[in-house]
């Protein structure tokens, strides 16, 4: 096992992806989602699944130059298209999607398809209660995941769901409509709090509410403390993968 510093490891895992033929920007964006998943402690999301990628790029699963394509926007609604490239770029491009109309309807959504797996859902929803909104993500497999805002300077609610059996059939209809169910996308809703009542008195709250929890577990809490411990300390790499990496086109020197 060896501890690799965040930056270093996100360094590595974008040299990876630029090797494989990906876009400087979508490297960058991939491996950066990668490297916040293993910062949380997921690591089935994290560096981990560069080694399946690049056979995915091989075997022309992925096209790792796609570039998400916006299209069927109608009001709030919108649909991604990740044009056979990472499911990472697609999910940040249906996130930004959904909080500028939801700035603009209070209320929007996004499908999300035709790209390889988005990854943990987590990333996404907690990146809409960052600005201020609260966020709903869904997809088969792992279905759900939800964030809300907290009081300044706190990290936000966030909870990866295994959900019961007849909201999973829910998520999986919705799979059907939104075309997603075999492309490993996903299906994003953000509500712009501000639509509804004013951010700070929601923010207050939400901290009574996690006052109430105090007991229990606060949903994201735990993520969050390892993710500072792994920010300040680095993250655990075993070092079968490490060995993996290095033996990847781009990937680190052995040490």
């Amino acid at each position: 096992m060896r501890v690799i510093h965040a930056h270093d490891l996100v360094a590595v895992a974008t040299k990876v992806l630029l090797a494989a033929g990906a876009t400087r920007a979508g490297a960058e964006v991939v491996a950066a989602a990668m490297v916040e998943s293993d910062l949380v402690g997921q690591e089935e999301y994290g560096v981990r699944r560069l080694v399946p990628y690049l056979e995915k790029v091989r075997t022309g699963e992925i096209d790792p130059k796609a570039v998400p394509r916006l299209g069927g926007v109608r009001a709030a609604a919108a649909v991604v298209d990740g044009l056979g490239g990472f499911g990472e770029l697609a999910g940040r491009a249906a996130v930004e999607h959904v909080r500028r109309l939801a700035r603009q309807y209070g209320v929007a959504s996004a499908t999300v398809g035709n790209c390889g797996d988005v990854g943990r859902l987590g990333g996404y929803v907690r990146a809409l209660a960052v600005e201020g909104a609260v966020g709903v993500a869904m997809r088969p497999g792992r279905p759900l995941a939800w964030a809300a805002p907290r009081a300044a300077g706190r990290s936000p609610l966030v909870a990866d769901v295994d959900p019961a059996a007849s909201l999973a059939l829910m998520i999986q209809v919705m799979a059907l409509t939104s075309g997603y169910e075999e492309s490993g996308g996903m299906v994003v809703v953000a509500i712009d709090v501000a639509a509804f009542r004013p951010v700070e008195e929601f923010r207050e709250h939400a901290e009574r509410l996690c006052a109430l929890l105090a007991a229990a577990a606060v949903p994201g809490e735990a993520e969050a403390a390892t993710r500072a411990a792994r920010l300040r300390d680095g993250v655990p790499v075993d070092g079968g993968l490490w060995s993996e990496l290095a033996a990847l086109p781009g990937g680190p020197a052995r040490l």
